[in-house]
Order: C-alpha cells, then sequence, then structure tokens
C-alpha cells in the first residue's frame, strides 16, 4: 500500500487530524485518530494532507475553505508500490524521533 492509498484530514492546523485507508488483506475500510507525529510522519511519507480545517491560529485562509474532504470510494485500487517491511521500520523510528518531527513541522 503506497502512500496515495491513504486519506489524511488534517485538523488543528496540523497538530491532530484522522487518515483512513482500505486495508489490503481484509478490504475492510479502516479509520484512525492521528496525533501530530502520525500527521508528520504521513506526510513525510509522501501521504498528501486531503482535508483540512482551519482554527482560530490559521491565517490567511479564505472563508470558504472546504472543511471536509470525502473518503475515496473504496472500490478505487490504491496506486503506487505497496509498503515494504523497511518502509514500515523507517515509520516506527521516525515516529520516535521528536527532534525529527520539531524540524519537519518547524515553518521553513
Amino acid at each position: 500500500m503506497g502512500p496515495e492509498a491513504i486519506w489524511l484530514e488534517v485538523l488543528n492546523g496540523g497538530r491532530e487530524g484522522m487518515y483512513r485507508f482500505t486495508c489490503p488483506t481484509c478490504m475492510d475500510a479502516v479509520e484512525k485518530r492521528a496525533d501530530r507525529k502520525i500527521v508528520a510522519l504521513l506526510v513525510s511519507a509522501g501521504v498528501d494532507p486531503a482535508g483540512s480545517v482551519p482554527t482560530e491560529d490559521d491565517e490567511g485562509l479564505a472563508p470558504d475553505v472546504p472543511t471536509t474532504i470525502p473518503f475515496p470510494a473504496a472500490d478505487q485500487p490504491p496506486e503506487g508500490p505497496p509498503l515494504t517491511i523497511d518502509d514500515v521500520i523507517d515509520f516506527h523510528f521516525r515516529l520516535l524521533d521528536d527532534r525529527y518531527i520539531e524540524s519537519f513541522l518547524a515553518p521553513r
């Protein structure tokens, strides 16, 4: 399962969110909460934050910014190469590295 198969909704200016995907084994829809570390790691792995709910802290957002984007249909095949065990291990260690997460979230 590649990053294109994961749908990420970002909330509170990137501090939390939800991610969804279809399990490639059982084909069930899976939805999980994501804290700031998971949001940052999913984005760094190439997951496009499809939805964004603005907060009072966010500046310059147009008032008509959509608050949600519908979850893709489950019958759409996932795109991209499947995740490898090395991808999962790398993901695990990035979640544990606070400095990596802070540098990723730092304004550029």
